[in-house]
């Protein structure tokens, strides 16, 4: 169990009854909490399972921050529910740490049908509260439950959650603790002792302000959660906002809050029309509980926006796919976006492999990192959706169910919606293409508005180039059989190959609010220019990005080119009598020598004596 993998699988998990349960925890003492994606005794979903006989590893994972509040307390045990007896076995909890997992405790206990409370030895596990988690247990499915198709295991809710839902074994790439679908949030709790918490407290836990990009005058509607972090249920608390260091704004509140329950809370934020250009923020927070005032890291939250007066149009849109290789739910998204792609010519798409696939390059391995917590996974321009729990998107749900031109749709709404935001840059492209030393160059430039500099600071321009028609493996789902296997003649297109500048992008200098840059490379032999594009991204410049900072590095503008078209540009027209073979040698496109003797009609390139080049058309 050396790494986590994140992977959204639709697996045989087939949902039995629908059941009742009552509202509340049971067998806990008053100083104890439960913590995780549920809160309470409820069950929705009953008898799960997984089709195979096996022991398997299950639970969820809190990420770092979501135990902040808790810091100082410790974790005296765990819960977790199952439809029936799966004899004696193991809970566990581990600690996350990089792609690895360290065991921190594991306890064997006889279960029982329904909730199951197991208390640690000893005095628990201290929160250091910056930690990730991963807690669960063994569950142990029988030849007998996966022939009458009735398992044990138990969810709540309808939708699934991102890493409430987790089990170990090989569902994708390698064995691993991979992320799952189909039952909702599995019961499973954390027990916490929460003795030395606060009576009364509170913390923001979300605030969404909407899109990014807002003009002077716009009103933001804003939509912040906060929860109560004490010992005791509050039935008074102050809340308010703040925009930049302008002053707060402040709101009294009478409702019940039950402890460990959150409240939401909408406000209107009216932008002044005087504000400046540039980065601002907005930040909501907690002032009082129950006439206290609050305390510890959580009392505030903020999100930033961009304001901009002018703006021009975006040249086309950014769509970034994270694929593997190995999962069969790759051709799925393939078959959908090559229908997107028919229906949005203002999209430039790159597929970028992780490093495990035999098309992945390492220079792109921190895009993976950064966006992809399961494959295939696309980000729009990089841009993060108010709302959504990730920067990108996930559809591996609905990939294998819904019809191709469905899942189409879906994508090319959601980069239409991208295509209609303000870009404060122009960018242009243009390139040439030497067949015979195979080298490519490609010159950008364009025209800053002050926005940009207000808004980013300095700018950064990225080239790459992507290949179509790639054959190499992929793995491929046949719904007759409910197998995958590996096609070894796959065509990839939209294939990332290489980064013309840095990864992250080369820094603009700016003369007059003009730029232009330009690079050359050399295309491999293997790589056909006939089927390759060039795709220029503007961001903002970055020393590194990380999940702290990655909503600033959106593109702000894009735009791409076929190789194919610049190689057919100023093509003459040649009668084989106007060559002079002794002074002028031949090459395909490709950059193979032709000898005069096997020129046959077509393209080439002729290189004359004097060295200089041109494209020709054998009639």
């Amino acid at each position: 169990m050396d790494q986590i993998r994140h992977l959204i699988a639709s697996l045989l998990l087939l949902l039995a009854t629908t059941v009742a349960s009552a509202q509340s925890v049971s067998g806990l003492s008053n100083m104890q909490r439960v913590l995780g994606y549920t809160l309470t005794d409820s069950i929705t979903t009953s008898g799960a399972f997984f089709g195979t006989a096996d022991t398997y590893p299950v639970g969820a994972m809190l990420a770092s921050g979501s135990l902040e509040d808790y810091a100082g307390c410790k974790i005296v045990g765990i819960r977790f529910a199952v439809s029936q007896s799966i004899g004696r076995t193991r809970a566990f909890l581990y600690k996350v740490e990089g792609n690895g997992i360290n065991e921190v405790y594991s306890q064997n206990q006889r279960t029982y049908e329904g909730w199951n409370n197991v208390f640690f030895n000893g005095d628990g596990i201290e929160i250091a509260g910056d930690e990730s988690l991963l807690f669960g247990f063994d569950y142990v499915e029988t030849e007998e439950m996966a022939a009458a198709e009735q398992g044990a295991l138990c969810g709540f809710g309808e939708e699934d959650v991102a890493n409430a839902f987790m089990a170990y074994g090989n569902f994708g790439s390698g064995e691993g603790f991979y992320s799952l679908s189909g039952i909702g949030c599995l019961c499973v709790q954390l027990i916490i002792d929460v003795s030395n918490l606060p009576a009364y407290n509170m913390g923001v836990s979300y605030l969404d302000t909407g899109f990014k990009y807002k003009q002077p005058g716009e009103t933001i509607e804003a939509l912040a959660m906060y929860v109560n972090t004490g010992r005791e249920d509050v039935t008074a608390y102050q809340y308010g906002y703040q925009l930049d260091d302008r002053d707060p704004v402040v709101f009294d509140v009478s409702d019940l809050l039950v402890t460990g329950k959150s409240a939401t809370q909408e406000f209107n934020v009216t932008l002044p029309s005087d504000i400046s250009i540039g980065m601002h923020r907005l930040a909501t927070f907690v002032n009082t509980v129950q006439g206290e005032a609050v305390t510890g890291k959580n009392t505030r939250m903020e999100q930033t926006f961009a304001v901009y007066r002018d703006k021009v149009e975006r040249s086309k849109v950014y769509l970034e796919i994270y694929g593997d290789q190995a999962s069969p739910y790759q051709p799925f998204f393939d078959e959908a976006l090559s229908i997107a792609k028919k229906s949005a010519p203002y999209v430039s798409v790159a597929k970028v492999f992780n490093t495990k696939s035999v098309l992945g390059i390492d220079e792109a391995a921190y895009l993976c990192d950064l966006y992809a917590y399961t494959y295939p996974t696309f980000t729009i321009n990089r841009a993060y959706f108010p709302g959504e729990a990730a920067i990108a998107y996930d559809m591996n749900d609905y990939l294998p169910v819904l019809p191709a031109d469905m899942t189409a749709s879906f994508i090319s709404d959601m980069a239409y919606q991208d295509y209609a935001n303000p870009a404060f840059a122009t960018l242009d492209l243009t390139a040439t293409y030497d067949a015979a030393s195979r080298q490519l160059r490609v010159s950008a430039n364009g025209r800053l508005l002050p926005e940009a500099e207000a808004i980013y600071g300095d700018l950064a321009l990225t080239l790459l180039v992507t290949e179509d028609s790639v054959k190499s493996r992929q793995s491929v789902y046949n719904q007759a059989t409910g197998r995958s296997s590996y096609n070894a003649n796959y065509l990839h297109n939209d294939v990332l190959r290489r980064f013309l500048t840095h990864p992250m992008g080369e820094q603009l200098s700016a003369t007059d609010n003009q730029y232009a840059a330009e690079f050359t490379t050399e295309l491999p032999a293997d790589w056909k220019p006939e089927n390759m594009h060039v795709i220029a991204l503007l961001t903002k410049a970055a020393a590194a990005i990380t999940e702290d900072n990655a909503k600033d590095y959106d593109v702000i503008n894009c735009n791409s080119l076929s190789v194919a078209e610049v190689m057919t540009q100023g093509i003459e027209n040649i009668q084989l009598s106007n060559f002079n073979f002794q002074t002028s040698k031949f090459f395909t496109l490709d950059g193979k020598p032709v000898a005069p003797s096997q020129l046959r009609q077509g393209l080439y390139i002729e290189r004359r004596a004097d060295g200089q080049t041109r494209k020709i058309v054998v009639r």
